[in-house]
């Protein structure tokens, strides 16, 4: 009994420790990388929430007229403006913008004035600004005791006659460093050599910049003023009555209704209460102004400063007083320990290391300011408002974040599993660049997002692209799934890597010569595809196949991308029996065999031949399944509507009527003094009844050209205000005629004081874009390299030609529909050009793909027979020619005596006959062509295998596509409706992401298709030709053996 029960006990299977193990990991990698990711997101995404930093479009700005004045050239009048504006326009710019990745905006005003918008996120307040703007960049050069190296005699050195200028690089260590290029080098081994005092080691050389503008500055900071004061008294600094006087301000005294004095430095007041004072409209310092701080370093008169000679030499301890004042103020010293005393022939070094390249181009750029002698000042200001203001653009990021959670939703919801990892990967990649973008110091603006929108539709792209693969072989080859996985990493990896190294590479080529939103564009579009690619090439297919081999969804079908797609379910039910064939078995039907049109072969001519590439097996096989969508001759009828839609906007541009920007061509500014306005009731009654004014003069044409204008007011330093009028008009006949009807409407002539005309040149803009388009022309370059190892020339072709098609298309509708054309408009055609390269890239690796199915012997069945019909149809048309010339030529060796004016008048007749009989051969010839024609046009839509490469490319890319495009779509569409003034932008970026989509579906394929096509016939051609010279050996007659 107990033997019986023994042997019912089933004996335990043995544990597999190897299988446990590889378990274990697997759900470890998983898990390891969900977690990191997430905490990773949040990390980002709460750094992000501090650093970031938005543009004029989202926070604001000012727009600053600045005067620019030359003093290294005598100025008869010192108060008028004496600078070249184009010069100190990049000056400027170089000082305002070291790293071009700023939202800025220049342009000149006149010959001698600048104009300036920039964010207001750059600046601490406007006083910041004025700073920034008006430092010298003047350069002094002292040892530790705060003596000026360049005064001896009584007389300065000008500065701009020992160094010329400045260079930025590296040193052999990597370490940034400042070079200063020496003009007297004498001169330079001079100051040097004086750093010996006379006892102990030499000592290091100090070279600061705007001494007068750091203790300005100094006084000017509620934020540290009670340890500056500190400092200036443990110093004993405030003994001195110059250095006190620096420090006498004036307030008014709200509680007792007067003005006072004070003196920071001894005042009583202490804390919020000191605080408040200084940020009070009427604090100023009245006993020492800015300007009576300020050395200039080439004059060579300016040998003494009575109020900065005493802090001289207590400057570098009042920046390392505290680590508050070093952080703020160090910025000022550009150079102490770095430049000493050599010892030997030619040691005396010239080269000033610092922290960061950042660091090394902004003084490089403030040395280079100093030397020229250019001098600016603020002569005007306003405050620009936000274009979206804060309310809003917080609404549109929330509604844009509820939209990317319902598109992350919906891959969930299809994709199951796979859409998971999907939405982690994607939404890392989102949070990972604006994280990187935000250190790098790029601005949220219309073209950063832009630019994240679309790194992100491609990021997208690559992850549909392979469910769709995976999902085909799953379903409709009834491949299993880890074959399935495989079959669809082979297959999407590359398409996805082609589109990325194309944006890639247009994004370089525009990073490295860029400036302000070109280069913040190409920042966000190059971090976002470089960390898109580590995390859907590498990071999401890794999860895929953990996944797949924890074979999740073989034990749970819920998990696995589900069989139904939406087109499906709004389909009628399949009849019984009928079994759904997958596009890779349509092609291989398509292209390996012949397919059948009607029940009967292309007629079969004796020119033509009787080669067609018919099996016979296939006449007696059920009818193939024909493919219904003639998606490629549709397209045959894109570039008609297109041509017309590009006509149209050359007319419109040629005439003038196109909606420019000033930002981008020239313009005229005319301003109106207060005087000729002030008896309006208000500022904005002015501007309102002017505005009325401008309307009348557009309507009855009193200016006979159409242009736009916007009217704000700029606040002199003088309390003043100007109106002012700026327009897109450049013709000067046009802007003078507006500046007389402008001043007669104020009842006073063009030529009073008061009304003033100025013309602008965005000279910047203009050269960014410039360079921009060289450079996009070298990327364009380095892509069509890349494609001859990746595709072939045809498909480059068909690329460039389709995106060239969306670009136009695009501006063409943006022209005709008057849309304001602005520089951030560029930027977006750029964007467009971009977006379509690689999602055309991606076709066009898909229609390789399809190809290789192609049968090759099918392959030259086909176009020998294409070959033979053109030339059939060559030869019908040329044999009415020949018929003469053969009869003729008879004629003629019949009778060789005449002369050719005694030949056609003897066989006049008999000539008009030959000829009336060719004509009677080319009538019944071209019957024949038409009949052959027909023939080979049903012929060529049953095995046109090309044609149909192409329908079955873009039937599968076109859901991809539209998929896409509602997607990218409904994210640029909720943006542009909370845009304001912005609208035109994202409305074009959406319509170019529209027509990009499609471009190379319904235009670049088709090119393809041609080109292919002459390429075969072109080989064919060049194959009969050797064949025709190919002489046989027993044809072959060598004189004196078979003569």
């Amino acid at each position: 009994m107990q033997q019986v029960e023994q042997t019912k006990k089933t004996k335990k299977s043995p544990v597999d420790k190897k299988k446990i193990t590889k378990l274990i990991a697997r759900i470890s990698i998983l898990v390891l990388f969900a977690v990191a990711i997430i905490v990773g997101s949040f990390f980002s995404a709460d750094n992000f929430r501090y650093q970031y930093k938005t543009g004029i479009a989202y926070s604001g700005g000012y727009q600053v007229q600045v005067d620019v004045y030359d003093h290294s050239v005598t100025n008869p009048d010192p108060n008028t403006p004496n600078g070249n504006s184009e010069k100190g326009l990049e000056l400027l710019k170089a000082k305002l913008d070291p790293l071009n990745n700023s939202n800025l905006y220049l342009q000149t005003l006149g010959k001698h004035s600048v104009e300036v918008m920039i964010g207001k996120n750059n600046f601490t307040n406007f006083n910041d600004l004025i700073n920034n703007i008006q430092r010298l960049g003047a350069i002094y050069l002292t040892d530790s005791t705060g003596k000026d190296l360049l005064v001896k005699d009584n007389e300065r050195t000008p500065l701009s006659d020992v160094i010329s200028g400045s260079t930025t690089g590296v040193d052999q260590a990597r370490n940034p460093v400042i070079t200063l290029q020496i003009k007297d080098q004498v001169k330079w081994n001079e100051i040097i050599n004086s750093l010996t005092p006379e006892q102990g080691n030499a000592q290091p050389l100090y070279i600061w910049t705007d001494i007068g503008q750091f203790i300005d500055d100094l006084r000017h900071d509620t934020d540290n003023i009670e340890i500056i004061r500190t400092a200036f008294n443990q110093l004993s600094l405030a003994a001195d009555n110059n250095v006190l006087k620096i420090f006498n301000f004036e307030y008014y005294d709200a509680g007792t209704s007067s003005t006072k004095r004070d003196n920071l430095l001894t005042t009583s007041l202490f804390g919020a209460q000191l605080v408040e004072v200084m940020k009070s409209e009427k604090f100023t310092f009245q006993d020492v102004k800015h300007n009576d701080l300020i050395i200039d370093p080439n004059d060579k008169a300016a040998i003494s400063n009575i109020y900065l000679d005493p802090i001289r030499p207590k400057l570098k301890q009042i920046i390392d007083y505290s680590k508050k004042l070093t952080d703020k103020y160090k910025k000022y010293l550009i150079n102490w320990d770095s430049i000493n005393k050599g010892v030997g022939a030619g040691a005396n070094s010239n080269t000033i290391q610092t922290t960061t390249a950042t660091e090394a181009k902004q003084i490089s750029n403030l040395i280079n300011g100093g030397l020229s002698g250019y001098a600016f000042v603020i002569s005007g200001y306003r405050e620009i408002d936000p274009v979206v203001s804060q309310p809003i653009f917080i609404i549109s990021m929330v509604i844009l974040g509820v939209l990317t959670l319902a598109i992350f939703v919906y891959l969930i919801v299809y994709y199951r599993l796979f859409g998971f990892i999907g939405v982690l990967t994607l939404a890392f990649t989102i949070i990972l660049t604006l994280y990187f973008s935000s250190l790098l110091g790029v601005q949220i603006s219309p073209e950063s997002i832009s630019a994240l929108i679309i790194a992100f539709g491609i990021g997208l792209e690559g992850n549909i692209l392979f469910y769709s693969r995976y999902k085909r072989e799953r379903y409709e080859n009834g491949v299993p799934y880890e074959p399935a996985v495989k079959i669809a990493n082979k297959q999407t990896i590359a398409l996805f890597v082609d589109a990325v190294v194309v944006l890639i590479i247009l994004g370089l080529s525009l990073f490295w010569v860029g400036t302000n939103n070109i280069k913040s564009f190409a920042t966000i579009l190059l971090v976002n595809l470089i960390i898109a690619m580590v995390m859907v090439f590498a990071v999401a297919r890794l999860l895929y196949w953990v996944v797949i081999k924890l074979r999740w969804q073989e034990k749970f079908k819920w998990l696995d991308i589900p069989q139904y797609s939406f087109n499906k379910l709004i389909l009628k039910k399949k009849k019984n029996g009928y079994s759904y064939h997958s596009d890779d078995k349509l092609l291989a039907t398509a292209t390996a065999t012949a397919t059948v049109v009607g029940s009967e072969t292309p007629a079969k001519s004796d020119v033509v031949g009787t080669e067609t590439p018919i099996n016979d097996s296939l006449k007696k096989s059920k009818k193939p399944k024909k493919l219904t969508a003639r998606f490629y001759h549709f397209s045959k009828w894109t570039p008609i509507a297109g041509l017309i839609l590009v006509i149209a906007a050359i007319i419109i541009a040629l005439t003038g009527a196109a909606n420019f920007d000033s930002s981008i061509k020239k313009g005229t500014e005319i301003t109106i003094g207060s005087e000729y306005w002030q008896d309006h009731e208000n500022e904005e009654k002015a501007k309102a009844d002017l505005a009325n004014h401008l309307d009348t003069i557009i309507r009855e044409h009193k200016i006979k050209t159409k242009f736009t204008y916007n009217l704000y007011t700029i606040k002199r330093l003088n309390d003043t205000k100007v109106l002012v009028v700026s327009t897109n008009i450049t013709g000067s006949n046009y802007a003078r005629a507006l500046l007389a009807s402008i001043a007669s409407y104020y009842g006073a002539s063009a030529e009073d004081s008061g009304i003033n005309m100025y013309q602008t040149n965005p000279i910047m803009e203009v050269k960014a874009l410039i360079i921009t388009l060289i450079s996009f022309a070298i990327g364009i370059l380095c892509i069509f390299v890349y494609t001859l190892f990746r595709l072939d020339w045809a498909q480059f072709v068909g690329i460039v030609l389709g995106s060239l098609f969306a670009l136009s298309i695009t501006v063409s509708i943006a022209i005709i529909f008057q849309i304001l054309i602005t520089f951030e408009m560029l930027v977006a055609f750029i964007a467009i050009f971009g977006f379509a390269m690689a999602i055309g890239t991606i076709i066009m690796a898909r229609a390789k793909q399809n190809k290789r199915t192609v049968n090759n012997v099918e392959y030259e069945k086909f176009f020998n027979y294409m070959s033979k019909h053109h030339n059939a149809v060559k030869k019908l048309r040329n044999e009415p020619k020949q018929y003469v010339k053969a009869e003729i030529k008879a004629l003629r060796l019949a009778n060789p005596e005449l002369k050719r004016g005694e030949f056609k008048e003897t066989f006049k007749a008999q000539i008009k006959a030959i000829k009336t009989q060719a004509a009677e051969i080319k009538k019944k010839n071209k019957k024949e062509i038409k009949v052959i024609n027909k023939e080979f046009h049903q012929y060529d839509l049953a095995n046109n295998f090309l044609q149909k490469i192409a329908n079955i490319t873009i039937k599968q890319m076109f859901k991809h596509c539209l998929t896409l495009l509602i997607i990218l779509g409904s994210l640029l569409l909720v943006l542009a409706a909370f845009s304001g003034s912005l609208f035109g932008f994202n409305l074009v970026i959406f319509l170019g992401i529209f027509f990009g989509m499609f471009a190379t579906l319904l235009i670049g394929i088709p090119i393809w298709v041609s080109l292919e096509k002459y390429r075969a016939l072109n080989k064919i051609r060049v194959k009969n030709y050797l064949d025709s010279q190919r002489v046989e050996i027993d044809e072959q007659i060598v004189i004196g053996i078979n003569d």
